[in-house]
């Protein structure tokens, strides 16, 4: 197996890329995604792999330069264990050939040549240009080194400006084993980049997206904020401390003697390779300004109910609608399954006019072990909801 380098990604794809794999880092124009073929490739050289990685857009210095930015410190780009081919090379070959099929051969015997020569294990091939030369299917045929023995695992990142029919092709008719595509989104927060994995050849998984922040050099799976919110005293208060490994509540007590929050629960949740940010909103109808404030830069909302109160849900079907068409992850958190009367899934699908596409939890809110799991739950939700 090959590391990707990427924290999460290794583990969505079963513990990396099987040797010999095909490997596609298709990019959404004004992504920032660059980092995703050089983290895969620091991993390559740190494992002792021998790498052979094609430029033809940019020169080896340069591409030292910017990947000693990228990763935030210098890193060893002229070990024994790589080889390139630039944008110096294509030139040469564009000027030392008088034809399209001429310089197609070229590629391939120098390619084929440095594959035999270095017993190349992973190719690594900046495809746009090559693309531009040749299509994707005289590309891919230049860069297969036709040696003898197993073929070098081959990862390429490409700028998609066809969308998904070119991810269709990929899998279909150029066998990709793993497409990844790297995109940025403006919904449901202003900005945020996310990478979504659109196939396995070896799983059957469903595709899956998750949001992601470059730090100190790394692709780090980004979380920023989820709300919790739901009708008075569904608990929403007790299910942000159970699941808080820090935070902080505002209160004080209500006309019947009960603490009710004045401002908002705050907690911080840590592990799952990422941090998540948890807000409380109060659940007066006084409180739904903040809480159409507070959507704008939400990932996700989990909407507490009081399972053993009818009453309430006809306050948590306001709620809903506040959250509807902004294109946000949602799910239902019936708590206080501990106690007599709840009712149940059906009926309060029926009450709040849900349907089957919107998760429904019942859980205790006082046990850290059913908060974890619906909090675990909606982010499952949220890298598969579709963008």
């Amino acid at each position: 197996m090959i590391s990707t380098g990427i924290n999460g990604l290794d583990e969505m794809l079963g513990g990396g890329i099987p040797q010999g794999s095909r490997v596609l880092y298709s990019m959404e124009p004004g992504v920032n995604g660059q980092l995703f073929m050089v983290s895969t490739l620091c991993s390559a050289l740190a494992s002792g792999l021998s790498c052979l990685v094609i430029l033809p857009h940019t020169t080896v210095d340069a591409f030292r330069h910017d990947v000693v930015a990228m990763r935030a410190g210098s890193i060893e780009l002229s070990s024994e264990h790589i080889t390139f081919i630039d944008a110096i090379d294509r030139e040469r070959i564009q000027k030392s050939t008088r034809s399209q099929k001429m310089a197609q051969k070229e590629w391939k015997a120098r390619i084929s040549k440095i594959c035999h020569e270095r017993e190349v294990e992973v190719i690594f091939a900046y495809f746009d240009l090559i693309y531009d030369d040749f299509g994707m299917k005289g590309g891919l045929d230049i860069i297969r080194p036709g040696r003898d023995g197993p073929e070098p695992t081959l990862i390429i990142e490409q700028l998609n400006l066809e969308g998904a029919p070119l991810l269709t092709r990929c899998v279909q008719d150029f066998t990709f084993d793993v497409v990844i595509s790297i995109n940025a989104s403006y919904l449901p927060v202003p900005h945020f980049d996310y990478f979504t994995l659109v196939h396995i050849s070896w799983s059957a998984d469903p595709v899956r997206s998750v949001p992601f922040i470059v730090t100190e050099g790394r692709i780090v799976p980004y979380i920023p904020r989820i709300v919790v919110t739901g009708p008075a005293k569904s608990g929403k208060s007790t299910f942000v401390s159970s699941a808080a490994d820090e935070g902080l509540s505002v209160e004080r007590v209500g006309t019947e003697g009960d603490p009710t929050t004045v401002a908002m629960d705050f907690g911080l949740v840590h592990g799952m390779g990422f941090e998540i940010t948890l807000y409380g909103i109060p659940g007066k109808p006084r409180f739904d300004a903040l809480i159409s404030q507070m959507f704008r830069n939400t990932m996700g909302v989990i909407l507490m109910l009081d399972a053993t109160k009818p009453d309430s849900l006809t306050r948590a079907k306001q709620q809903i609608s506040l959250i509807a068409g902004r294109r946000i992850p949602v799910v239902i958190a019936a708590n206080k399954i501990d106690l007599p009367g709840r009712m149940s899934e059906a009926e309060i699908r029926t009450a709040l006019g849900i349907k089957d596409d919107i998760p429904v939890f019942f859980l205790s809110a006082t046990r850290r072990a059913d908060v974890r799991y619906v909090l675990e739950s909606l982010v499952d939700f949220i890298t598969k909801f579709p963008y």
